[in-house]
């Protein structure tokens, strides 16, 4: 009994012993666990090191598994680069700890952060002898060793991430400082600081509204900066929505921290206040209610280095602003933004502008020396980031108007005033029209839409310098639309409607409608619109440049547009995707490029990149072109745009159209035919190197110019013949047949013909094979078959030969001034003096023996022979037909014998 007792008592011994062999194991992985972390990170802070040019050092790293896991870091620093003798960030101790019960029991999807604290954080900013900063030098460091951005490959949209199981009780930086440190002046260092910087957010999750607050002490001993940010209920991506700001600031000294700004702003003096609070509402993304601004913020006596005459800028905004996005409302108790000698004030209410029946009450608001110009003499950074483009007072109203049962908000910008001078697109002087006028009511009927009509006058300027618009000042540019404008109900998209809109450009006038709409975010977005557009008359080469044009006013060479010669960044493919719409056009007499064209009319549609031509009709060159089915996609790069061209043509005239590529006439006649060709670029290099495709079609009484090629032929010919002859007088180029089908295969910038083209006239037969490059070069072959009659007019009556004779030859150089080469008269000539002296044989001879003399002399002998062979091979044939005949005959006589005889013996 006694040993049992002592067992039972033995008991709590063993256990305590196995827990004590727990206890030391876990704390012996702990303290392996320290070490290795520690180890990977101060290799991976070595790493970074190296990149940054500056020492990084972690002090140490501790973590514990119960009750929390967590993880403190201690002593963590960047250091000073070459010439700098203060590090850059010193961290006193990171601390973060996680729930453990949750996280197990959850499989790691239930993340309870207890605590995340930042503490001792020291950001010391130093200004160095040569004016910059340690910070400047950390961003140029960091951007050169930033890799060039290549475009990413299209990616399914993504679900966004639910974090949901997510939640922070406390996050926190706290005793935080930046200290501003200026060495510029030599060994008396200034020193100013940021002290006590807190930042702490409490029971981040989803479901709960999110508060942020931030407090600072800045350039004083206590703190003298709040800031607050309040969210609505985070939703499971942890994605804020703004809903409410709180900014104090209590005299805040600015002159100090102007030599550590960049050198560009040039700050000296000035001192910020701030007791300002927004309730942002349906104004941000995603935001819902009422709006409201109350408060004000001024930034007092700022001056900046170079200011003429050292003036000093008050920048002063006040304001006590109340609306809501959703009903139309806005509410102007107080506005006013002061900037030096300008000024933009506001107020009244407008009430249900998305209503059928907005109130408007003593509504305005007004702009006054709005001169950029002027505000650069306060602040010379503007003068530089303008660059002369603009000067002169902008002239800005916003006010109410019309009855109760009409009232209407009136826009009017006036740039009238105003210099402009915008490289490579646009200059005005002052005084030079050009104004916007709108007027914006209530909702339509159907509810939800601004009602808008808008006016624009652009008489004034100039587009002559963006190389693209012909257009000087003083010439007529007008522009109208009146429709309706109602914001997205949940994505944040709009849509416009424009029912009735007009321009007038120079001489001409335009008039259509069109919509416009966007839906979704980010690679969900879509575009939607529409556009018909109608002209009586519209003059494209009077308002647009021209090559020519271009080239006159560059000294003989077409500039490029734009004043930046630097590489453009690669385009995105995908920058068309969402992009749904067409373009429904109507117009009576279109000139374009020299073409006169009449009644032209089409249907161009875009999906995404795919810009279709779904009808296409227009009167040209005296017949019609019908281009339905053509494509070409955009998103490529530029230089590889793929098109499919589909052109069907009646009644063309030639001459016309091709006097559009040649310098002089090519052809006359009329076309009628397909062209099919697909390509990839528009230059033409790119032509040279993508197109194919094929063109079939008639030539009806068409006529080859700038070359006869009978005469051309004929020329060496009669030179070389041993006889008097004569050249055929040259005509005004070379006739073709009434009807001359052809086919054109294209490939690799070359028009081959299918198969040889042949027409027939009564000085010759003509045939060509070969083809013709897009530059316009020929690279023909093939013969001229002088007719008899044409012979006999070249021998002057010497030689009439039975059939044609044929010269070979070749057709190169332009189109507009082929060159007829390679002509080959030997076989002509051989035939031709043999046919003289044929001729001039028989005449002296005379009778049979004359005869038989000019059949040897035309190579009769050998025809006689050949005739001899054949008379020969006639008999023998004959011969053994009549043998084989009566062998045939006797063998049917002998066996009818047979038959006979073997009846007689049967008795049959």
């Amino acid at each position: 009994m006694s040993d049992v007792v002592k067992k039972k008592r033995r008991w709590p011994y063993v256990l305590g012993g196995v827990v004590l062999l727990l206890v030391v194991a876990v704390l012996g992985v702990l303290w392996r666990l320290d070490a290795i972390l520690l180890k990977t990170a101060r290799e991976q802070a070595a790493t970074y090191s190296q990149k940054l040019g500056r020492p990084i050092e972690i002090g140490d790293i501790s973590t514990q598994l119960f009750p929390h896991v967590g993880v403190e870091v201690e002593k963590v620093s960047i250091g000073a680069a070459d010439g700098e003798d203060l590090p850059l960030v010193e961290l006193a101790s990171l601390d973060v700890s996680v729930a453990v019960g949750p996280l197990l029991s959850s499989s790691g999807k239930d993340i309870q952060v207890k605590n995340a604290e930042v503490s001792g954080l020291t950001v010391n900013v130093v200004r160095l002898a040569d004016g910059t900063t340690n910070v400047q030098r950390l961003l140029q460091k960091l951007d050169e060793q930033k890799a060039p951005e290549e475009p990413k490959p299209e990616e399914e949209p993504s679900k966004p991430t639910d974090l949901s199981g997510v939640h922070v009780e406390r996050a926190a930086l706290t005793d935080g400082t930046i200290r501003f440190v200026d060495r510029a002046g030599g060994q008396s260092a200034r020193e100013l600081a940021v002290k006590d910087l807190d930042i702490e957010v409490k029971d981040l999750r989803a479901g709960k509204p999110l508060v942020v607050d931030l407090a600072a002490a800045v350039l004083a001993e206590k703190q003298n900066l709040h800031l607050s940010l309040s969210a609505a209920p985070l939703p499971p991506t942890l994605i804020p929505t703004p809903e409410r700001v709180t900014l104090k600031a209590e005299k805040i000294d600015l002159a100090p921290l102007g030599p550590f700004l960049p050198p560009d702003v040039g700050l000296k003096s000035g001192t910020v206040n701030a007791d300002w609070k927004a309730e942002l509402g349906g104004a941000v993304p995603g935001g819902k209610g009422a709006t409201r601004l109350v408060g004000a913020i001024s930034a007092l006596g700022l001056s900046f280095a170079g200011s003429e005459g050292g003036k000093a800028l008050d920048v002063v905004l006040d304001t006590d602003v109340a609306g809501d996005v959703a009903t139309g409302d806005l509410s102007l108790d107080k506005l006013k933004l002061d900037l030096g000698p300008a000024s933009i004030t506001g107020k009244g209410q407008v009430k249900g502008l998305l209503s059928e029946k907005p109130s408007v009450q003593g509504f305005e608001l007004v702009g006054r020396n709005l001169d950029p110009a002027v505000l650069a003499e306060y602040y010379p950074p503007l003068k530089k980031q303008l660059q002369g483009m603009i000067a002169g007072p902008i002239g800005l109203e916003v006010r109410g108007s019309g009855t109760q049962d009409a009232q209407v908000l009136a826009v009017d910008v006036d740039l009238t005033p105003v210099r402009l001078r915008v490289p490579a697109q646009l200059t005005k002087d002052a005084g030079g029209a050009m104004k916007l006028t709108a007027r914006v009511s209530g909702a339509a009927a159907s509810g939800g839409a601004l009602k808008f009509d808008a006016k624009a006058d652009l008489t004034g300027v100039d587009l002559r310098p963006g190389l693209l618009v012909d257009k000087a000042p003083g010439q007529k540019m007008e522009f109208a639309a009146a429709g309706t404008y109602a914001p997205g109900k949940t994505d944040g998209g709009m849509k416009v409607d424009v029912p009735k809109m007009s321009a007038h450009i120079l001489d001409d006038a335009m008039t259509g409608s069109a919509a416009f709409a966007t839906a979704g975010q980010g690679k969900k977005k879509t575009t939607t619109f529409s556009a018909d557009v109608k002209s009586a008359k519209l003059d494209a080469d009077a308002l647009l440049f021209d090559e020519k044009e271009l080239a006159a006013r560059n000294g003989g060479t077409v500039p490029a547009p734009g004043p930046s010669t630097a590489e453009a960044p690669p385009e995105d493919p995908a920058r068309f995707n969402g992009y749904r719409g067409d373009i429904r056009f109507a117009v009576g007499t279109l000139r374009y490029n020299q073409m006169d064209m009449s009644q032209v009319t089409g249907v161009v549609k875009m999906t995404d990149d795919l810009i279709s031509v779904e009808k296409f009709s227009s009167g040209v060159f005296g017949g019609k072109v019908v281009a339905d089915g053509t494509t070409v996609r955009l998103g490529p790069a530029a230089a590889k745009r793929p098109f499919e061209a589909k052109v069907k043509v009646e009644g063309i005239q030639v001459a016309d159209a091709l006097a559009q590529a040649t310098p002089k006439k090519v052809m006359t006649g009329t076309f009628n035919g397909n062209v099919d060709v697909k390509g990839v670029g528009y230059t033409p290099d790119k032509l040279q190197e993508t197109l194919l495709g094929a063109i079939n079609g008639n030539i009806l009484g068409g006529t080859l110019l700038g070359s006869d090629l009978v005469a051309s032929v004929s020329e060496p010919l009669a030179k070389a013949l041993p006889f008097a002859s004569k050249s055929l007088k040259p005509g005004q180029g070379t006739s073709l047949s009434e009807n001359l089908p052809f086919g054109v295969q294209i490939k690799n910038g070359v028009a081959q013909l299918e198969k040889p083209i042949t027409w027939t006239r009564p000085e010759a037969a003509m045939n060509f094979a070969g083809g013709i490059r897009l530059d316009g070069t020929l690279d023909l072959t093939g013969s001229v078959a002088l007719t008899p009659s044409t012979v006999k007019t070249l021998t002057m009556g010497k030689v009439t030969p039975p059939d044609a004779i044929p010269v070979g030859l070749k057709v190169t150089g332009p189109a507009w001034k082929p060159e007829v080469t390679g002509v080959d008269v030997k076989p002509a000539v051989t035939t031709l003096v043999k046919l003289a002296a044929s001729s001039l044989a028989g005449n002296l001879i005379g009778g049979e023996r004359g005869q038989q003399v000019q059949q040897v002399i035309e190579g009769g002998e050998e025809k006689l022979r050949a005739e001899a062979e054949a008379k020969r091979k006639e008999l023998e044939a004959k011969a053994a037909e009549e043998k084989a005949r009566l062998e045939a005959e006797a063998k049917k006589r002998a066996e009818d014998e047979a038959k006979k005889r073997l009846r007689g013996l049967f008795g049959k």
